[in-house]
């Protein structure tokens, strides 16, 4: 945000103290110092107050934050849908891999194979929405997804790439994925056969 360097900027073109500041705006001279130091932000009656007292208009004080604001906005709603699409993901799945004990159990069924392909589908095109939202975001590894979702500075992290440990991170994933899914269809199997000896 850079409306905090403006405060300042404008503070000391008026030849102002911060305490002298906060007793104008009736704040506290930790409030203006919070402001100057970027870690909290005016709200919108103290924007106007500073407005008129250092005679700028709104849009001075506060052009270029409110594209960063909407950037924000724009990657919160972003992050919504990522993470509706890796629930969906992770939920198909799963069902998916559940349902594998059914097709165990039932082999003299050929329909029954349809049972985890529909079940799957979802999983498979979650993936692909969210595989295209890493891309458009240019996101590589999961700090840069995480930092992404906090709406935190990218620059340095992607500056930071190694490419080696990247894709050790994806076989990785992809492998402990595969290992949890082989888990949860031998589960299955073991659960459908126990409960069709059990009759």
């Amino acid at each position: 945000m850079k409306i905090g360097k403006r405060i300042r900027a404008y503070r000391k073109i008026y030849n102002l103290s911060q305490e002298q500041l906060a007793d104008k705006i009736f704040v506290s001279r930790q409030t203006v110092s919070n402001w100057e130091n970027d870690k909290t932000y005016p709200d919108i009656q103290i924007i106007m107050s500073l407005s008129i007292l250092f005679n700028v208009s709104l849009d001075e004080l506060i052009r270029e934050d409110l594209e960063e604001m909407k950037m924000k906005i724009s990657n919160n709603k972003a992050n919504k849908r990522a993470d509706i699409y890796s629930l969906i993901m992770i939920c198909s799945t799963i069902l998916a891999s559940l349902s594998i004990g059914l097709v165990v159990a039932l082999p003299e069924s050929k329909l029954i194979w349809i049972v985890p392909i529909i079940l799957f589908l979802p999983a498979v095109w979650s993936s692909f929405v969210l595989e295209k939202f890493k891309r458009n975001n240019d996101l590589k590894t999961y700090k840069e997804i995480l930092a992404f979702s906090q709406n935190k500075e990218m620059s340095t992290l992607r500056e930071n790439r190694n490419f080696t440990k990247l894709y050790i991170e994806k076989f990785l994933i992809v492998s402990c994925f595969t290992v949890l899914v082989a888990v949860i269809c031998g589960f299955s199997i073991l659960i459908v056969k126990a409960v069709v000896q059990s009759f």
